[in-house]
């Protein structure tokens, strides 16, 4: 199988050529970017490398992308979330499947309405096939099946990384993502409706696996709630959200940020030049991935558990389920580029495969990608875990 890989100078498009170049299915991998040359530089750090070609590629430019990367099986758009329309236009313009890392809620129910062009052309996308959205979708649905009625279904996402300080700070992924959630009303679905509430708001004290430990979560915008309360209908489902906890570090510089308006996609004039703050930020934080790459890449030391918990009933009696993913990560990849990166690779190689519920169409991973192959292949990877267990109902969790 051949995949495009677009925005292949990100840390998270990293993660997946490393998966990728080690499939013994995959053939050829073009890793596509508007400036290629951090995707070049990572090369060596990469086991069967000669399959990958980096491209200088715009990807908004549809005919001459198509034409730099003819002949591949699927896409994998690993860039920014603003993106991702034009890049499902890319894999209908090469008649090639479609995977993406999320579209923060608000683009994902754009997508959804590209059904029938995916449809005709007996296509399959992808939405949202990262660590969350993705792996978690996939956790919900697998619970799901344990129970005739679901009442609650909590998503969470907390992380520890020891080189995260006040005075050294990478963004774990973008950081316009990361400043969005920070700033944007997050829709929740509760008591049958989406509703906004004002970001981290709702908050919960919940207990993770050290290093993690005892931390206060809350309620952020995300890609879940698009999707899940439609695949979980059925079940009766009334509340459904999605929570994170940011290390101390990043929550105070992402408070820095925020006060001093760099959020703001509207252009100041500086020494005669204009420029966004969105985009200043957005390209000191590309040259700070750029000066991680080198002969002797730092080890990455953090770890990420997901959480997916459902309350509801089995017959006639109460029930609560829940379900940890752990990532760890490997050498200089970290855990959390691994479990988005990862699982975009894991889902491209699925769609090629014909592994998948659908034959062709639009949907989340709950509704596209069958179950068992998935969690086979997360698990093949030695840096993924899962730890489930039986819980106490919503109601007797620790709030604040």
């Amino acid at each position: 199988m051949k995949i495009a890989v677009l925005g292949a100078s990100g840390l998270m498009a990293e993660a997946a050529l490393y998966d990728l170049a080690a499939n013994p299915k995959v053939e050829r991998i073009w890793a596509a970017d508007l400036d290629p040359s951090r995707a070049r530089a990572i090369l060596p750090r990469l086991a069967n490398r000669r399959k990958i070609i980096p491209v200088a590629c715009d990807l908004t430019a549809t005919a001459a992308a198509a034409r730099k990367l003819r002949g591949a099986d699927a896409v994998l758009h690993c860039a920014w979330y603003e993106h991702n329309l034009k890049a499902m236009d890319l894999s209908l313009a090469l008649k090639a499947h479609y995977v993406d890392l999320g579209g923060l809620y608000h683009t994902t129910l754009k997508q959804l309405k590209r059904q029938a062009d995916f449809s005709r052309a007996g296509l399959v996308a992808c939405l949202g096939a990262g660590s969350t959205p993705g792996i978690t979708n996939m956790m919900a649905a697998h619970l799901a099946q344990g129970f005739d009625a679901i009442e609650t279904v909590g998503i969470y996402d907390a992380c520890h990384d020891p080189a995260l300080t006040d005075a050294n700070f990478l963004p774990p992924f973008s950081i316009r993502t990361m400043l969005e959630e920070y700033e944007a009303p997050a829709p929740v679905f509760k008591n049958g409706r989406v509703q906004a509430l004002p970001a981290h708001s709702d908050p919960e004290i919940l207990d993770f696996r050290a290093p993690i430990g005892r931390v206060r979560v809350g309620a952020v915008i995300h890609s879940e709630v698009a999707t899940l309360p439609g695949y979980l209908k059925n079940k009766g489902v009334k509340n459904l959200f999605f929570k994170i906890a940011y290390p101390d570090s990043v929550k105070n510089q992402l408070a820095v940020l925020s006060a001093m308006g760099a959020s703001s996609k509207v252009p100041v004039r500086l020494n005669g030049f204009s420029v966004s703050p969105l985009g200043f930020v957005t390209a000191l934080a590309l040259n700070a991935a750029r000066a991680g790459v080198g002969p002797r890449p730092v080890k990455a030391r953090d770890f990420e558990i997901l959480r997916v918990r459902v309350s509801g009933r089995r017959g006639s009696a109460p029930r609560a389920l829940s379900l940890d993913c752990e990532m760890r990560p490997l050498g200089s990849l970290s855990a959390g580029a691994i479990g988005v990166g990862f699982t975009g690779a894991i889902a491209a190689a699925m769609l090629v495969e014909g592994e998948t519920r659908v034959l062709s169409g639009v949907g989340a991973p709950e509704s596209v990608l069958r179950s068992e192959p998935f969690f086979a292949a997360l698990k093949a990877r030695k840096t993924f875990s899962f730890v489930e267990r039986i819980e106490q109902p919503f109601e007797h969790a620790e709030q604040l």
